[in-house]
């Protein structure tokens, strides 16, 4: 079992699939999906939530401009304990031309906080019906 998230006081990384993210064979976009140690410059911050439709999560500091946000929902994997994460089904149509998000929510992003908002119009989807551990990642972008 490999453990495919690390938050640690140093980086925070997220292996790509049979990669280890605690010691990938180097700090390279093919072995790693996410990692603070990359080119992509330094996150602002990284902060760990009770994820919920129609919660607010604030940041540690108000910014000049609107951040960019990344939340990665994680769980555990029994008996193991280590991380796994879950990503938000996609569906395009026959064609393959149009994406379709199949989530009930969205993130609204301000300078001081994001929120999930909810998003369902007809059938509410159980991807997230009740508080999921998550962690965000905020990026400066202006």
């Amino acid at each position: 079992m490999t453990n495919r998230i690390y938050i640690g006081s140093d980086r925070v990384t997220m292996s790509k699939p049979g990669y280890n993210a605690v010691s990938p064979p180097a700090v390279d976009y093919k072995y790693l999906a996410l990692d603070s140690r990359l080119n992509s410059g330094r996150p602002l911050e990284v902060g760990l939530v009770s994820l919920v439709i129609g919660g607010n999560y604030y940041f540690t500091t108000t910014y000049a401009g609107v951040p960019g946000v990344d939340v990665v929902i994680y769980g555990t994997a029994a008996p193991s304990g280590a991380f796994v994460y879950q990503v938000p089904a996609v569906m395009r149509d026959a064609n393959a031309s149009i994406a379709y998000n199949r989530t009930n929510f969205y993130l609204g992003i301000y300078n001081d906080h994001f929120q999930v908002v909810d998003d369902a119009q007809y059938v509410r989807s159980s991807l997230i019906s009740t508080a999921q551990p998550a962690f965000y990642v905020v990026w400066q972008v202006w």
